[in-house]
């Protein structure tokens, strides 16, 4: 990858709250367990593990001008994304996302103050458009306004665009515009909502992926849990790439790190589905550390867990 290319992600920064209880939760009663806190938000998960795998990475997001603004931007700054361009916003509060675990490492509940996203508006990326526009991919979260995800996707230029659904109550918003992206992951659930098909299970799939690309999407990366992930590009390459075993300790942060391993790949021109087996490595990664972004991430890592896991099946 040449020097002067750059990755812009444009998404959610906040404060991740997570409880971890030691044993099978009680929500009657007091659960014993540890609570910490760590920079999360999707768009800023995703800029921080493509800087761990070694790319330029800019982060293009709102924060408030408090304790927790000033934390989230100095230690993103830290792991090696930029974030010169971020928009600091006196008197807001920065945003947090709070969550539970059982002693399975599965997320249970959780409860997400973000209204600051909505300050990351059109008029605050037409500040940066240029710089947009010239990025050798561009990356968007759903937490996003929907207005300000129709102007990204109108004003991308020619620099593709991979998005994250975040969610399926709030994936709804890139419905109508899937011809302007050029890479989707989502969930089941996810691709459920946007496509009204049911996904009962793998004879389901190719119809689904059918329908987003008669839609205009170009790559598909469908995760479907246990039965791993299914890739689909509209010329027509398509398969499943098996799940890596991994010993869960932490399911949050997982999707974001796959979305920055697809990105990766992208930008090193590897074929699709090697960049599937990459992205499902990098998650494999986060899935057993006990932290959001995992701090051995790294291409020889990802490089050498993915090569492992291939010897075992």
């Amino acid at each position: 990858m040449r020097g002067k290319e750059y990755i812009v992600t444009i998404g959610s920064a906040n404060m991740d709250v997570a409880g971890y209880s030691h044993a099978s939760l009680n929500y009657a009663d007091s659960n014993p367990g540890k609570i910490k806190f760590t920079p999360g938000g999707v768009g800023r998960n995703i800029a921080h593990n493509l800087a761990l795998l070694g790319k330029n990475s800019w982060l293009l997001t709102a924060v408030g001008d408090d304790f927790y603004g000033q934390s989230l931007l100095a230690q993103t700054r830290q792991y090696g994304v930029h974030v010169d361009k971020c928009f600091l916003i006196p008197g807001e509060n920065t945003s947090c996302y709070l969550s539970l675990l059982d002693n399975t490492g599965e997320m249970l509940v959780a409860i997400n103050d973000m209204t600051i996203s909505e300050q990351i508006s059109v008029a605050f990326l037409e500040q940066h458009l240029d710089f947009i526009r010239s990025a050798a991919a561009i990356i968007a979260d759903c937490n996003i306004s929907e207005e300000t995800l129709a102007w990204l996707l109108e004003n991308s230029g020619d620099a593709p665009v991979f998005v994250d659904p975040v969610s399926a109550w709030k994936c709804v918003k890139i419905r109508g515009r899937l011809n302007k992206i050029h890479t989707l992951k989502p969930n089941r659930l996810e691709a459920e909502t946007l496509s009204g098909i049911t996904l009962s299970g793998r004879d389901d799939v190719a119809k689904v992926a059918a329908w987003f690309h008669e839609n205009g999407l170009t790559r598909l990366v469908l995760s479907m849990g246990g039965d791993g992930v299914y890739y689909s590009h509209a010329n027509g390459e398509s398969g499943w790439s098996l799940p890596v075993k991994t010993q869960v300790i932490n399911v949050t942060g997982a999707g974001d790190a796959m979305m920055a391993g697809l990105v990766s790949c992208w930008m090193d021109g590897m074929p699709f589905i090697d960049s599937v087996r990459f992205a499902q490595g990098c998650s494999s990664m986060v899935l057993a550390c006990e932290y959001t972004n995992n701090p051995d991430l790294s291409v020889e890592n990802v490089t050498s867990l993915v090569e492992n896991a291939e010897c075992l099946n």
